[in-house]
């Protein structure tokens, strides 16, 4: 299991697409400062490229319903 602090700065964010792909509302990002650019050609980007990241979303993501379940959601894939 990854060390909770391994994932900070941790945000949490509302979905682009309102969780169409992501399944969640809020979104999750560990260490968001090293993915701030991936956010913008993955989930954020456009259609296409939204739908393909959530086919296979990394372990730095994951969506909620709420931002705190996003959250959990997040330390569960660790």
């Amino acid at each position: 299991m990854t060390d909770r602090h391994d994932l900070f700065p941790v945000a949490v964010i509302e979905d682009r697409y309102m969780g169409a792909y992501a399944k969640g509302k809020w979104l999750a990002l560990a260490c968001w400062d090293e993915h701030a650019e991936d956010i913008l050609i993955g989930p954020h980007g456009d259609d296409t490229a939204a739908r393909a990241f959530w086919d296979n979303p990394p372990k730095w993501i994951a969506p909620g319903a709420t931002p705190d379940e996003a959250i959990a959601n997040l330390l569960a894939k660790q």
